[in-house]
């Protein structure tokens, strides 16, 4: 998100239920990126368990339900990293097989779904900012077609292949394509705020078993949220 904030989520692991943490800042609600991090340590990861204090709940109608404000003064704590196989079972009993259906109603914004094949990949430059997008059929055969990626560990992982192929964008959306051959896909679908008129579907999270990241974060890459990307 724009001027270091980012988003977050997770599931309440006694209800079942998303949940996006929020603070309350002077001005606007959300994250800062710093928040993240305990010192310099890196502990919000792609699904680890997390502690953090929540305050109360602050529901938006149309898709925004999960919101909870959380205690800034307390810093998220690691509590445990599952192993793979608990992992890939928290996200198959959230799994919706059509995002259509899921979102239809406009009762909440964050859903997890799988593509039937390994999704295309669109790598593009526009207003000097980096950008990629996916498109696929979901489990429901319904082609979802080339929504935007917010995840930051695959932006930070996009700016640094960019880089790399020196600016070449075929080259680096093949190997972000190549990342995911021959795994178990999930993506995280989330619904954005109002922008021009309209909310706007995005993959937020990029999950896959084998772990497409190897352990890595978008910190291995030194993306740091305000970087054209």
């Amino acid at each position: 998100m724009n001027h270091g904030f980012v988003c977050i989520s997770g599931i309440d692991i006694k209800t079942g239920q998303f949940i996006r943490p929020m603070i309350q800042y002077p001005g606007r609600s959300g994250i800062k990126k710093e928040f993240l991090f305990d010192n310099s340590k890196l502990v919000l990861r792609p699904l680890v368990n997390i502690e953090l204090d929540f305050l109360k709940a602050d529901p938006k109608s149309d898709f925004h339900t999960e919101d909870w404000f959380i205690d800034p003064t307390v810093k998220p704590k690691l509590v445990s990293i599952p192993a793979e196989e608990e992992k890939m079972g928290i996200l198959d009993r959230h799994l919706d097989k059509s995002i259509d259906d899921a979102l239809y109603d406009q009762s909440r914004s964050l859903i997890v779904t799988q593509p039937q094949l390994t999704p295309l990949v669109d790598v593009s430059i526009k207003e000097d900012r980096l950008h990629t997008h996916l498109t696929f059929r979901d489990l429901s055969g319904k082609l979802q077609r080339h929504l935007p990626v917010t995840d930051a560990n695959w932006l930070g992982i996009s700016r640094w292949l960019f880089t790399k192929h020196k600016g070449d964008k075929k080259k680096t959306a093949d190997n972000l394509r190549y990342f995911l051959e021959s795994t178990n896909i999930y993506l995280r679908i989330g619904m954005t705020r109002e922008f021009k008129g309209q909310k706007w579907r995005q993959v937020s999270g990029v999950f896959s078993f084998p772990d497409w990241l190897h352990g890595h974060s978008f910190v291995d890459y030194n993306y740091d949220f305000d970087d054209h990307v």
